[in-house]
């Protein structure tokens, strides 16, 4: 007489338990019966468009239908890679060569189904018992993201902006944070981190084409060159474009090859070869702000070969002071050198020298307003109230128009002045003192968080390597705030901050150790679940020694 027994039966004895076949075959059942409804519903709308025909409308109909039913099964790593690409290389391609002005829509849009998908990740792991837990770090994070989500929502609250604006505001403000919970809510794999960096630098690499056509056959047919060399970023030949951005993300690329190089796990070769890239695109983007950036990139992530000793600081300063002349010998020949710029006058010579501090530089012709002008006529408000100084007038207030909605109300108070030329501008204008200090917050904790992680020595080479980068990358951020509005409103720098942002609030919450990680949505499957049948080894003669290739 056998005696009975508790032990929990093997996955193989539990899967051909006819209990648990039936079960899944009524879940497979209601699975295929719910997915047939979208898929009618996606035919039915795919098939009136095509009536119409527009094979633009159809493309972008079809292409977001599709993107929605492939969130409930494309993985949240292989999202964001997709975001990557569509964001850093399709998105401006299509307005730039395309014309297509509402392909700066797809990246916005993508963002949005990337939330979703981080729900349904988190719905998913509430029910099940998650692997690895996150600790307590990037508490200064968490807590200026919380505090600035709800200075936003008193804002809107307090001043009911319309519907048009609050669109607008949203889709430039807040879609890409899903990229920084998701990195708060669940643990990513170093390895999977790793490979979105290198697709960056893939996509750097591609750049040096697209900015020598658009340097010698577009900025040649320009009166005023400047700004358009604009790569896959997003801009227009006419107008110039996202130069800035694509000279920011060069100088990232540079600091992670640098940063990999320099904790041994990148050839000198292919640094070498990464950088000579990254550089000739510098030169052919014509953007003054990176004589500050790249020197903040490489310190932060060089700073201990630098401050070695005496010899080490001379030695690289040298090398610092002669690639900066460099830098400024081919801007001055291949832009400043240019017989047209020389014909100004004295006075716009004047105001371009002035353009960041002259608190007076207003155009009225043309509506352009320099940065320090921005925050100049903020502060000269007649209007403003003390509501108004520290919330700020909603979301959306100093956006002049857009796809959506015709600008908001500040913005149309002050017209035809772009008042919203620096994010500081646009974040005192709609959020106020308090949503400016908390927004300011998230940078700056973001950056301590990276160096006290750098401080205490943790992690693996790749992983001091991603955060080294990220690090700086924040520090450039930093001071973009006064520079230009492109991480409150473009998508493209609004991706990558937060993904910068999320490596270091990751690599700070979850402690791994940086071998055979598991993958991020590893879960431990509950009691009642069922499981697969295990694989039954192959029978052979001879015994097999696992182990040797």
């Amino acid at each position: 007489m056998k005696f009975p027994s508790f032990k929990r039966k093997p996955p193989s004895v539990r899967a051909t338990n006819p209990h648990f076949a039936q079960r899944d075959a009524a879940r497979g059942r209601r699975l295929s019966a719910l997915m047939l409804l979208p898929l009618t519903f996606a035919a039915f709308v795919i098939g009136a468009v095509a009536g119409l025909d527009a094979p633009i409308l159809l493309a972008i109909v079809a292409g977001a239908l599709f993107a929605m039913l492939a969130t409930f099964v494309v993985d949240a790593n292989v999202f964001l890679q997709v975001m990557f690409v569509v964001t850093f290389l399709i998105q401006g391609s299509a307005l730039y060569f395309g014309g297509i002005h509402a392909a700066v829509w797809v990246a916005t849009g993508l963002g949005g189904l990337f939330i979703f998908r981080v729900l349904m990740d988190m719905v998913f792991l509430r029910r099940t018992r998650q692997v690895i837990k996150p600790g307590k770090a990037a508490t200064g994070v968490i807590a200026c993201a919380v505090l600035y989500f709800i200075c936003y929502g008193a804002s809107v609250l307090l001043n009911r902006p319309g519907l048009g604006q609050l669109i607008s505001a949203v889709k430039s403000n807040l879609v890409m944070f899903g990229v920084l919970a998701s990195f708060l809510w669940f643990y990513w794999a170093p390895e999977r981190i790793d490979r979105l960096w290198k697709i960056a630098i893939g996509i750097v690499i591609l750049q040096l084409p697209v900015t020598i056509y658009q340097h010698f056959f577009i900025a040649s047919q320009r009166h005023n060159g400047f700004d358009s060399v604009v790569g896959t970023f997003g801009g227009t030949p006419l107008a110039g474009g996202l130069s800035s951005m694509l000279v920011l993300f060069t100088v990232a690329v540079i600091g992670y090859a640098l940063a990999r190089w320099n904790h041994g796990i990148m050839k000198r070769r292919t640094m070498l070869l990464i950088c000579g890239v990254a550089l000739a695109i510098i030169m052919l983007g014509e953007v003054k702000a990176s004589f500050l950036w790249l020197p903040i990139c490489t310190f932060v992530v060089l700073r201990k070969r630098i401050l070695k000793n005496v010899v080490s600081v001379l030695v690289y300063g040298t090398l610092a002071s002669i690639l900066l002349g460099s830098i400024y010998y081919a801007y001055d020949q291949l832009y400043w050198n240019d017989p047209l710029a020389k014909m100004r006058t004295y006075q716009e010579q004047q105001r371009a020298s002035n353009y960041f501090f002259d608190a007076n530089n207003v155009d009225y012709k043309t509506g352009e307003v320099g940065r320090g002008a921005s925050l100049a006529i903020w502060w000269r408000d007649p209007q403003a109230t003390l509501p108004h100084r520290l919330m700020g007038y909603g979301p959306g207030a100093s956006k002049s128009g857009g796809l959506v909605g015709g600008g908001g109300s500040v913005a149309k108070r002050h017209q035809p002045l772009a008042i919203d030329a620096t994010a500081m501008a646009v974040l005192l204008w709609d959020e106020g003192i308090v949503g400016a200090v908390f927004y300011t917050g998230i940078l700056l904790c973001g950056i301590w968080t990276g160096f006290r992680y750098l401080r205490r020595g943790e992690g693996s080479a790749r992983q001091k390597a991603i955060v080294e980068t990220c690090t700086a990358v924040l520090c450039i951020y930093a001071t973009l705030l006064i520079y230009n509005r492109t991480q409150l409103d473009e998508p493209t720098a609004q991706l990558f901050l937060m993904f910068c942002l999320g490596c270091i609030v990751q690599m700070a919450r979850f402690r791994v150790p940086d071998t055979n990680a598991p993958l991020p949505d590893a879960v431990v499957v509950e009691e009642d679940a069922p499981r697969r049948p295990a694989r039954r080894p192959t029978r052979m003669a001879t015994p097999v020694y696992v182990g040797h290739p």
